[in-house]
């Protein structure tokens, strides 16, 4: 066995963060032992680095609530922040206004809001782009639900990603505050914009913001198709440029020959959830009469969708998605893929089926089965969007399946 002189690898390996540790790892020679330990040497720094970040970040949140004073000034602390806080954060850190609010909100929300994520933190057990993660898709959610969220993932936080850890809390948020999350989809929709700004080398860029996710997956896999389809047909360009080339087509208003290509989303949700969506679909956002859809978005117990490629969907979303899709046979099914058919749903409720002939016929399917489960989400707990300083110093804590009949699965295609 290799000799690592005075590093005590499987010790090291077990060893808390704190001024111990940090001696330790700072007396040892790199060159002096091997790979295997050096990479229990560099996990060992990564714990001291997490232990060191949130004593950083609870100086931090002292800092903002510091009283004005000078060199002489008495040790005490205001009930909340300083309005002013992140400018002298700012300054003392040399970050920008914008960054200096960003960890300003992370420090009080790390102690204060999550105080497991805090506490998984200093003994490192998970690093601060991990606690920044669950302090951000935490964010919208009251003090007592944002601790349910953070108690759920801690336990499994430390072995997984960043990216992993935000898909997990999306789907999460959304099971937990139904409602909330429904009415934060909504106003972001009223949001939606697109910015066009010149780049680099005489090339520029388009950016559109809180678009419609149903419809972003529409197009997104219709330019996917169409590139397939092009590259299938010769088309010697990379697969990039012709993505491209497809989406500026389209904004420029120039016909794209599909030459009978059906749009495939793929999206797989539990069949409650289902089932929940396809009672919604057909709806405005405004509802039906009778307040049906808003009665509707209450209900809690459902588990989120899945849309490949974009992550957690709730039944509202999968509803949207659902104004293309429809209940098919297997015989139906096929003639939509490969016959050239294409079905829309209508406001109304109905079908309309569209013919590689170039007639549309009009159908009204039959009810899908199912019921509603009764339980409410509470609307007290909901929030309304991303926390910010302002929220702190006013102190608010606030299947796809092919093939499938009805009578075998019910399940959209």
């Amino acid at each position: 066995m290799f000799d690592h002189g005075d590093v005590d690898v499987s010790a090291l390996a077990e060893a808390a963060p704190g001024p111990e540790l940090a001696a330790t790892l700072a007396a040892i020679d790199l060159n002096a032992v091997n790979g295997y330990a050096r990479v229990v040497v560099m996990q060992a720094w990564q714990r001291q680095v997490s232990w060191a970040s949130c004593r950083m970040y609870d100086a931090m949140a002292y800092v903002a609530r510091s009283p004005m004073g000078g060199e002489d000034a008495p040790p005490e602390l205001l009930d909340t922040c300083s309005e002013f806080a992140s400018v002298e954060i700012g300054a003392a850190l040399t970050l920008a206004p914008g960054s200096a609010d960003r960890e300003l909100c992370l420090a009080l929300d790390l102690t204060a809001r999550l105080p497991g994520t805090r506490a998984a933190l200093e003994a490192g057990r998970i690093d601060v782009n991990k606690a920044r993660e669950i302090a951000s898709e935490t964010s919208c959610l009251s003090g007592e639900l944002a601790r349910q969220a953070e108690e759920w993932l801690l336990s499994k936080a430390p072995g997984l990603t960043r990216q992993q850890i935000e898909r997990r809390l999306k789907a999460k948020v959304v099971s937990l505050d139904p409602v909330g999350a429904e009415e934060r989809r909504k106003a972001a929709k009223r949001e939606r914009r697109i910015k066009f700004s010149a780049g680099v080398n005489g090339t520029a860029s388009i950016f559109g913001h809180d678009l419609p996710l149903e419809r972003v997956a529409q197009a997104k896999a219709f330019i996917k198709q169409m590139t397939e389809h092009l590259k299938a047909g010769g088309d010697d360009r990379y697969l990039d440029e012709i993505e491209v080339d497809v989406f500026l087509d389209l904004l420029c208003g120039r016909h794209l020959d599909t030459n009978g290509m059906a749009v495939k989303v793929e999206l797989v949700a539990p069949l409650d959830t289902w089932l929940k969506a396809a009672g919604q679909a057909g709806q405005t956002d405004e509802g039906t009469a009778g307040g049906q859809a808003d009665e509707d978005a209450g209900d809690a117990g459902y588990e989120p969708g899945d849309l490949k490629d974009f992550g957690p969907v709730s039944p509202e979303v999968i509803a949207d998605i659902m104004s293309n899709l429809a209940m098919l046979c297997k015989r139906h099914h096929r003639a939509k893929h490969e016959g050239g058919w294409w079905w829309t749903r209508q406001e109304s409720g109905t079908m309309r089926a569209q013919s590689p002939l170039g007639h549309t016929y009009d159908v009204d399917p039959d009810p899908l089965p199912g019921s509603r489960i009764p339980q409410q989400a509470n609307p007290n707990q909901q929030g309304p969007g991303r926390r910010s300083v302002a929220d702190h110093l006013t102190n608010r804590m606030s299947p796809s399946s092919t093939g499938l009949t009805r009578e075998e699965a019910g399940t959209p295609f």
